[in-house]
């Protein structure tokens, strides 16, 4: 177990660590951002924590000045993470007092796994059904007609009459009163 003591506003203790974390400040990062100006970059990002972007800083004089002129406004938001990571890894709350024991807590009486509802399949019916169904229906089928029922290009349907001929499924005729050609299932 891991006890924490305060000693003062902005430094706590950790007796299994054994070292005095202390909590950053804008200030002292600005003093260290303007090492900068001696030819050291990047010093602040390593004090706030961002210890990868802080070398590439270092050994590129800042991204070539750019990112040095960038954090003179985000320091004050790379301290508050800084801090507020510091705070989740060592127990120190928001008003730096002293946390005992953090304690998580899990309601597991509430919980209800999830359910699954069959859904029932919509029968989809092919564009061969629907065109045997149409013929079935109405004693055969204009080729306008099975454009219309299936809602595909006149080419596609007229490709897909063809095959159920050859497959044996349709027969064209005429029909008996106006002698246009339809489509009968055998």
């Amino acid at each position: 177990m891991i006890i924490y003591q305060q000693y003062d506003c902005d430094r706590f203790y950790t007796q299994k660590a054994g070292f005095v974390r202390t909590m950053k400040s804008n200030s002292a990062a600005y003093l260290v951002w303007l090492l900068w100006f001696f030819g050291v970059g990047g010093l602040h990002r390593i004090y706030c924590g961002r210890v990868f972007s802080g070398f590439i800083y270092l050994f590129t004089w800042g991204l070539f000045g750019f990112g040095q002129l960038l954090d003179i406004i985000l320091i004050p938001s790379l301290v508050d993470e800084a801090n507020l990571k510091n705070r989740a890894l060592y127990g120190v709350n928001i008003n730096n007092t002293q946390t005992q024991n953090q304690q998580v807590v899990v309601n597991l009486g509430d919980y209800l796994p999830p359910t699954y509802k069959q859904i029932p399949e919509k029968s989809v019916k092919s564009d061969i059904q629907i065109i045997l169904q149409l013929a079935k229906d109405n004693n055969g089928a204009s080729f306008s007609d099975c454009v219309l029922a299936t809602n595909k290009p006149a080419k596609d349907v007229k490709k897909l009459l063809g095959e159920m001929c050859q497959d044996l499924l349709l027969e064209p005729t005429n029909h008996p009163t106006n002698g246009a050609v339809i489509y009968k299932m055998i």
